[in-house]
């Protein structure tokens, strides 16, 4: 197998990692059906690091375990190549981590936690864009309703403003935020902060009254997708929390796209053979996979990047029969809230607080519908202060079992979006995104109508290598469609992350 870009284990379309090296010649296969914007998706297309580098922890157990899930018979064409990162001296702060997951008071509901006040403070000292403010120069204590909310265009336009000057940048992973609702954003991503969110789907399949303990011979965890192209790769989960002298479990990222596999049967058998604990993906995904009756035996299901209906919970949990885990987050702030039911999301403990704010940027009552704003610092490279999300709930603050905890009613988040063909076969949005990303699209609405007619309104990067007629040529083919497409101010698609996928077509959404 060759070696292939590093990228962040987590989010779903994670860019490539500093370290690695384009290849002088990548070669785009025509088998794969790739469109020429998409050449990062060509298998050894750079060279990476080795194993030692990607697993500094990872034992000689750990290692086989994981050169079996690469080699095994059946296994996906990886695409990409990925390790988690983590050192010795990065134990410790996950374990007081999991020490604020286990407290569920960590962060109060009503009054303004303490770590808020400190990161409000902090930021006016070493954060460039708050530094630099006649407040912070002032030396004023800055309250954080005070702030004026964060929009996805601000980290778009000025990352690096938003990045401590006193931290180290020796560790940076780039992440990618998958850009659903906008222009994809490279991200400055702490390796403790990827591992943190496992961490966290750890404790909440575990509160969901299941055990996640490795099990030889089996995947830990499958990262499932279900589109054109995608980022595939093997990885071990050294940070996964364990007894103490058992092997680190692997984890795969697979395509269920045929695509993805030298032949038809090799989908069925390399899933059912190492039979993942965990099944973590998007309802869509979820759904196909559930379609496939494969002979599998997760503890838990984690489903998250777009809503889960409550048919598709439904039919998830009777296909499998053990807990679905709904997890709302972003790829800026990391996991935000999560449910295991069709009830209210519950914000995750720790270093987490969420307003809701009206349109004006003023907090609302709670009760009240308006925007979800998230303040949070555990990524080092990266803390934010009011992020605006562009979903839309009501903040609500109950006693449930004699524990105080923060609730998200009525999350108006991502729907899961397909799109129909002429020929009747679906393209998940995913693949449009990639294509409007890749030809230099910074915001966009697609909408298909009930007639099945295709129309974009697009913001093209003016700063970028935009090339508006060919995104309309490979957005028509990618969708199998003539497409109506219109450039737009960014006025017309309204701020913040607003929706950017929409369909009226019987089936597009919602299923």
């Amino acid at each position: 197998m060759s070696d292939a870009v590093d990228d962040v284990p987590t989010g779903p379309s994670s860019g490539p990692s500093p370290d690695a090296v384009p290849s002088p010649d990548p070669v785009l296969d025509p088998a794969l059906g790739l469109d020429p914007a998409l050449a990062e998706y060509v298998p050894g297309a750079s060279i990476a690091l080795d194993d030692a580098e990607r697993w500094p922890l990872l034992d000689a157990a750990g290692a086989g375990a994981l050169d079996d899930v690469r080699r095994h018979r059946a296994a996906p064409r990886w695409r990409h190549a990925t390790g988690d990162r983590l050192v010795a001296d990065d134990l410790p702060t996950l374990d007081a981590y999991d020490a604020r997951l286990r407290d569920e008071e960590a962060s109060p509901a009503h009054a303004l936690p303490d770590w808020v006040t400190a990161l409000v403070a902090r930021a006016h000292a070493v954060v460039p864009r708050y530094r630099r403010t006649p407040a912070a120069r002032r030396g004023d204590v800055v309250a954080l309703q005070d702030l004026v909310p964060v929009t996805r265009d601000d980290l778009r336009t000025d990352l690096a403003s938003f990045v401590p000057v006193d931290v180290p940048l020796d560790r940076v992973l780039e992440g990618t935020s998958s850009g659903s609702t906008g222009a994809a954003i490279t991200l400055p991503l702490h390796p403790v902060f990827l591992v943190q969110d496992l961490r966290l789907v750890q404790h909440l399949v575990e509160r969901a009254g299941v055990s996640w303990a490795p099990v030889d011979g089996r995947l830990g965890l499958v990262n499932l997708l279900d589109q054109r192209h995608a980022y595939t790769y093997a990885s071990a989960m050294t940070g996964l929390r364990r007894a103490l002298g058992q092997p680190a479990p692997s984890m795969a990222r697979v395509n269920l796209d045929p695509s993805g596999w030298d032949s038809p049967d090799d989908r069925a058998t390399y899933l059912s053979e190492l039979d993942p604990q965990v099944l973590s993906s998007t309802p869509l995904a979820l759904l196909a996979l559930a379609d496939l009756d494969l002979d599998l035996h997760p503890v838990a299901v984690v489903s998250g990047a777009a809503h889960l209906t409550p048919a598709a919970r439904a039919r998830v949990e009777r296909t499998w029969g053990v807990p679905v885990v709904d997890l709302y987050g972003l790829t800026e702030t990391g996991s935000v809230a999560a449910r295991t039911d069709d009830g209210p999301f519950v914000v995750v403990p720790g270093h987490v607080w969420v307003e809701v704010l009206d349109d004006a940027g003023r907090p609302v009552p709670d009760g009240t519908l308006g925007e979800v704003v998230v303040t949070t610092d555990e990524n080092p490279y990266l803390p934010l202060l009011r992020y605006r999300t562009g979903d839309r709930a009501r903040r609500v603050v109950r006693v449930v079992d004699g524990s105080t905890r923060v609730e998200l009613h009525d999350l108006e988040g991502r729907a899961a979006v397909r799109y129909a063909r002429e020929d009747g076969t679906w393209v998940a949005a995913v693949d449009a995104t990639q294509i409007l990303q890749s030809y230099g699209a910074a915001a966009w609405q697609l909408h298909q109508g009930a007639d099945g007619a295709i129309a974009l309104d697009v913001v093209m990067d003016a700063g970028g290598s935009a090339d508006r007629a060919g995104l309309d040529a490979a957005i028509a083919r990618t969708l199998g469609r003539p497409v109506r497409s219109r450039a737009v101010p960014p006025s017309v698609l309204g701020e913040g992350r607003a929706r950017r996928f929409s369909t009226d077509l019987a089936g597009g959404e919602g299923f």
